[in-house]
Parts: structure tokens; C-alpha cells; sequence
């Protein structure tokens, strides 16, 4: 601090020089904020974060034993997470405080850059419609990835009598486009077995087949555990992220003729397959096994 004022307090995850006079990183917690962040990109919502981050034993910056997802909404929407302070006044009684002047940059150690500060927010906003229930399981692992192969628009997660499918945004929206569907657990099956099959890591080299090689571990780990373990489902989710650039689904296989909007939504059709690619490699097809 240029003007040696003492310093009244720092963001949970600063700390504060003995003479009160600059800002410290507390190097465990700056990893912590920055894996919150890494998971809010990865598609995970405020719940889902707060979960993974129990389940794995991770501590507060409190003296709470769990995190709050309120917690962890406040800190993605903190701007000082890259160094941006907000003069506050207090006056009228408000607690909170209201903006006082403009932002000051570069006022805190910046734990993030903007640029993932605001890829987080665009994150927050997809997250909502994906994130699936506030408990303990993660609905949908692959949210934000797969495209419809005969118009283009997003995949997402329905319900159709009670079982989870996914299905073409626009049929969803009653526009039109093919009114099939693919059942969620069988598309989460065939997409994690293909991505699991040792030929695909044979072909690849060294970071890419390291980080593939870690994603087999994590499928092999939610194979083997009967409780379908939360927190290996976020870790799924975040390297599919880093993994796959492309999902296409055909849903009706090379059939791309719309069904009628009055039709009933027809479920696993077969011929059904998708598309996918690694990173910038080539494009794979894989047909369902059922």
C-alpha cells in the first residue's frame, strides 16, 4: 500500500502483512478459489460445487465444517478475486454498504485473471438450466457439450415419463427438428465406454494422453462404486471439458427427416450414434451398442 494506511481487512482468501500494510496470499486457499472457479467453467453450479468441495473433505475459509453454496455464489461474483476493489459507504445503516465512487483496479492481489472471472459468469448462466438437483447426484455430466447433428442446437437433459433422456433443444421448444431421444444412462455408458476403450489412448502422446489416461481412472472409479460417487461424477465432468471439443448426436441415426411436433418422443432409436472429437483430432463415430 503506497499510503502505509493500515489495512482493516482482506477477502477470506488474503491475509495481511504484520505491520497491516499489504495484502498475503494464503497459498492454500488461493488454490481452493481457483479450483472453484475451474469447476464453475466445468459447468458446475453453486450446489454442485459446494458438494464436491464436502465430499472431499476440502476446508472453509469459516469455522463452518461445510461450505454454503451461498459462499461460493459470492465468491464467483467477487470481483476482487482478479484485484478489483468497490469503495463502499455504510451510512443509513446499510450493512452490506453501497458503491461508493468508481472501482479501483489492481487494488488486491489478483488470485484470478479477468478473463476467467468472466468466463465464469457466462458459465453461471448456462449452469442454471444444467446443474441438475441440489443433492447428491450430478444429472447430467456432459451439459454444455453435445449438439444436435440435424440443426445444430444444444442437447440438454428431459424427462420423458420419468426417465431421463436427452433430446434436441428445439423439440423441447416444440419447433420442430427430430422428435427422438437418446435415454441418458445408455448415452453415459457408450460415451464413457468409448472414451475408456485402450485404443484411443494408444494413438494419443504426451499431455492429451496423460489427461485422457487420468479421465479412464475416474470412469473406472464411477464403474466400481456402487454409490455413484459425487464427487468423481464433477471430476468426469470437468476433464470431459478439457477433453472434448465436439459431441454431435445423431439421435434417429442417418434419418434427419422431422417427425411430426404432435408426436410422442421417440426414445433410442436404433441406428442411433454420435460424433465426437478430441482436443483438434479427427472425428470418431460411435454407434450405440443397443
Amino acid at each position: 500500500m503506497s499510503d502505509n494506511k493500515k489495512i482493516s481487512a482482506a477477502p477470506s482468501w488474503l491475509g495481511l502483512s504484520e505491520d497491516r500494510e499489504r495484502y498475503l496470499f494464503i497459498p492454500e486457499r488461493a488454490e481452493i478459489v481457483r479450483r472453484i472457479f475451474e469447476l464453475a467453467i466445468g459447468g458446475m453450479g453453486s450446489y454442485a460445487i459446494a458438494n464436491y468441495l464436502d465430499e472431499k473433505k476440502v476446508p472453509t475459509f469459516t469455522q463452518s465444517e461445510t461450505w454454503d453454496h451461498t459462499t461460493i455464489d459470492y465468491m464467483l461474483r467477487n470481483r476482487a478475486t482478479y484485484g478489483e476493489y468497490q469503495p463502499k459507504s455504510f451510512a443509513g445503516g446499510h450493512k452490506k454498504g453501497i458503491p461508493n465512487g468508481p472501482p479501483v483496479p489492481n487494488h488486491y492481489p489478483a488470485v484470478i485473471d479477468r478473463n476467467t472471472y468472466e468466463t465464469a459468469q457466462i458459465a453461471r448462466k448456462q449452469n442454471l438450466a444444467n446443474r441438475g438437483r441440489k443433492g447428491n447426484e450430478l444429472a447430467n455430466i456432459f451439459a454444455g457439450l453435445p449438439t444436435c447433428a440435424y440443426c445444430g442446437n444444444e442437447v440438454v437433459l428431459h424427462h420423458v415419463t420419468n426417465i431421463q433422456v436427452l433430446a434436441c433443444e428445439q423439440v423441447l421448444n416444440g419447433v420442430g427438428c427430430s422428435r427422438t431421444a437418446w435415454t441418458y444412462r445408455d448415452f453415459e455408458i457408450t460415451l464413457l465406454g468409448f472414451l475408456a476403450h485402450p485404443a484411443l489412448a494408444e494413438r494419443l502422446q504426451g499431455e492429451q494422453k496423460d489427461k485422457l489416461i487420468k479421465l479412464i481412472d475416474k470412469i473406472v472409479d464411477l464403474s466400481t462404486n456402487q454409490e455413484r460417487s459425487y464427487a468423481v461424477r464433477v471430476d468426469i465432468a470437468v476433464l470431459l471439458k478439457e477433453i472434448v471439443t465436439k459431441i454431435v448426436v445423431h439421435f434417429a441415426g442417418d434419418v434427419s427427416t422431422p417427425r411430426l411436433p404432435s408426436a410422442q418422443i421417440s426414445k433410442d432409436v436404433r441406428g442411433r450414434y454420435f460424433e465426437i472429437r478430441l482436443w483438434d483430432g479427427r472425428l470418431d463415430k460411435c454407434l450405440s451398442i443397443s
